[in-house]
């Protein structure tokens, strides 16, 4: 808890300064910068109320053993049918999707399941009309589909890479 109240000491230190400069050199853009950056607080401060109130729904509602079933080594090959498919229907931003990693880990996922979600999750489908729109429905289609084996891919890689550093964390 200290090193998050540090954090975010330092944060608020480098925000004010940012502030403070904007002050000095263009006085007429600091009540701009000082409503953008409140706007985004806010927002921010509701995206991490809904993130904490999913978490808490996720870990009352879904027991350690069927998340582990579903993500976790045991799993086989579903958790990588489920980790490369299902997070390209997640939207949500950065706020949203590590808090929830970390309880998926915490209640048994597999390092795996965690790369391969974070991977497939690159191809949010909320954004896909707008991929669309600017770059072409052949690269969409393309992207997601080369997007899901990537994540399978990503998966085991990941977890080769993190199963040998915990046994040589161990061994140490």
């Amino acid at each position: 808890m200290k090193k998050i109240l540090k954090e975010a000491v330092i944060y608020l230190i480098i925000a004010a300064v940012i502030v403070l400069a904007v002050a000095l050199f263009i006085p007429a853009k600091t009540e701009n910068v000082l409503s953008v950056a409140w706007n985004a607080l806010l927002g921010a401060i509701k995206i991490m109320i809904s993130v904490f109130i999913f978490i808490g729904l996720l870990q009352v509602w879904v027991s350690t053993e069927k998340l582990s079933a579903l993500l976790g080594k045991e799993a086989g090959w579903k958790r990588f049918v489920l980790s490369s498919i299902i997070p390209i229907f997640i939207g949500g931003s950065l706020f949203t999707i590590f808090p929830m990693l970390k309880t998926l880990k915490d209640k048994g996922a597999s390092y795996a399941a965690i790369f391969a979600f974070i991977t497939a999750w690159s191809g949010k489908s909320p954004l896909i009309p707008l991929e669309i729109h600017f770059l072409g429905l052949k690269f969409s289609i393309l992207r997601i589909l080369i997007i899901i084996p990537f994540a399978v891919v990503m998966g085991l890689l990941g977890e080769f890479i993190m199963e040998a550093i915990d046994k040589r964390d161990a061994s140490s």
